[in-house]
Formats: C-alpha cells, structure tokens, sequence
C-alpha cells in the first residue's frame, strides 16, 4: 500500500467527512450510492489507521466504526424503506443527517448483494445487525428468484440465519435451534452455482466457514478462515496487470489500492462471530484482523 495514500486518507479526515456529508446533502436526498461512498471514506480512514494502530485500539475508532456502519446501513435503509415509510439517517461523527419522509419521488438505487454483506458484516463489527435487523430483511427481498445460486446471495441468506435467527422457514420457530440454523446454511450450500468467476471463490468459502462456526466445528472454520484470507490477498494475474496500467493512469479500481482493502470486512465478520459468540480465539494471527475489531472490546489510550 503507498504511504502517500495512506498518509492521504489520514490528514484532515474530520473535516473532509464533514465536507463530503454537507456537500451531498446540498445537492438533495442522498441516495443508496452515496451512502457507500460516504461508509467508504470512513473505511478507508479506518484501514489507513490500521497501519500505524494495528490492533486499532483507540477511542476515535469505535466512533469509526460505527458511522461506516450507519451510512452503510443508511444505504440499505433507502432501499428497504423508501416510499414506504419515514427514516432518519444520522453520522454524529459528521454531525450530519437526513430524512426521509414516507412519500417522496426520489427513487433509489437498489442495494446489491455485495453492498448489503458490507453493511452487514459492519453491522456485526458495531453490534448493530438486530438494531437495523428489518431493513437488512426488506433489502434482501430483490434477491429473491433468479439471483439463487450465486454465491454472495447464499452468503446472505446464511448470514441472516446464523445471524439474525431467519432460516427462512417459519417451522424452526424463534430463536431457531442450532440444528435448523446449519439446516438453512447446508440449504444455502445446497443452491451454490458452481462458477469460475474469482469474485464467486471468497462467498462460497465464507459460507463454507459459516457453516463450519453455525456447527461449533472449530478446527473446519479455521481451515476455511485461512483460506479466505488467502483468497482476499489474491488478484488473479489478468486483473493485476489491468490494475497495474489503470494505476499508471491515476485510476484505482474498485478497493484494490484503497485503504479499506486493508480490513476485509466478511472475514473480519465471521471472525468477531466466532469469538463473541462461541468463544474461539482468531485461527490465526494478521495485520487484516485487528483485535479490537475481533473482540469489540473498546479499552482506547
């Protein structure tokens, strides 16, 4: 990672967020899209913090944490609720907000399957995936039907399984038993589209070591955790050549080159899942998951 990008996402953070928000919100409602881009700006002081505070054990880091998270969720609440019923997103950070009132003929972007795992996965980071719990079921409601099968969709639904207690069948009762929550992930498993696509290879192993943790099977979701951190250190050589001549044209694409490519938020996830609810120490030990991250344990200096 450059430093000079590194250094970039540090300086003036506080007052650089506080401009991005003020200026979105001149220019109307803030929609789905720009809600991510205002979760990553927070991601990317996050992972360039993580540089110089590898176990990222400071008070600023939970208020953090915690606004990537609500702007991220306030990107999922545009698609859940919009039109349909009146929310208020508020980064305190920021000190910024909007609402959002039940009618309007704004239309926001869907959310995607791979922006609503972020959000997601930040929420179980924050604590916050039962708070926003009903938005992240609204939301998922479009990937529902043809969308099956693909990898980042299954991985959604045996996250809100193990998660959030919805296993999708209204026989296993709530909460659900742990039999019927690896029976909804076995499920998930069951309807994975087998494909080449490199984007495919880190869902299907996060669902694999979800299935492995919603089992109590230790020893597989270490194995599984290993190799999904491998697999998000590796750019297959294609992409790599392309990123390397778009770099030289002063474009990054996607996280690639970006701090918050530091903190890879689904291992992050299912480790913090793993150690705050059944107690399992990180499988291993990297720089990609900071303790404090893992534990939630917020001792700061």
């Amino acid at each position: 990672m450059d430093e000079a990008v590194l250094v970039a996402a540090r300086d003036g953070f506080a007052e650089r967020i506080q401009g991005v928000c003020h200026s979105m919100g001149k220019a109307g409602p803030i929609g789905t899209s720009e809600w991510w881009q205002i979760s990553d700006e927070f991601l990317d002081y996050l992972g360039a913090l993580s540089v110089v505070l590898p176990d990222l054990d400071a008070p600023e880091v939970k208020a953090v944490l915690d606004n990537a998270t609500e702007a991220a969720a306030g990107g999922v609440q545009c698609a859940a609720y919009f039109n349909n019923t009146t929310f208020f997103v508020f980064l305190d950070y920021a000190n910024f907000g909007m609402r959002y009132e039940r009618e309007t003929s704004y239309d926001p972007d869907p959310v995607s399957a791979n922006q609503w795992l972020d959000a997601f996965c930040l929420a179980i980071l924050s604590e916050k995936a039962q708070w926003h719990g009903e938005a992240f079921h609204f939301a998922r409601e479009i990937f529902d039907g043809d969308m099956g099968g693909q990898p980042n969709v299954e991985l959604v639904n045996g996250l809100m399984a193990y998660v959030i207690g919805d296993t999708g069948n209204e026989d296993d009762g709530y909460p659900p038993s742990r039999e019927a929550v690896v029976a909804a992930i076995d499920a998930a498993l069951s309807r994975v589209q087998v494909r080449e696509s490199f984007d495919d290879l880190p869902h299907r192993t996060a669902l694999r070591g979800l299935r492995a943790l919603a089992a109590g099977d230790q020893e597989a979701f270490g194995t599984e955790l290993t190799e999904l951190l491998l697999q998000y250190g590796t750019v297959p050589d294609p992409f790599t050549e392309m990123t390397e001549s778009l770099v030289q044209c002063g474009i990054v694409p996607g996280p690639f080159g970006k701090p918050r490519a530091l903190l890879p938020l689904v291992p992050l996830a299912l480790t913090a899942l793993a150690y705050r609810r059944e107690g399992w120490q990180p499988p291993v030990e990297t720089d990609y998951l900071p303790r404090t991250l893992i534990t939630g344990c917020w001792t700061g200096s």
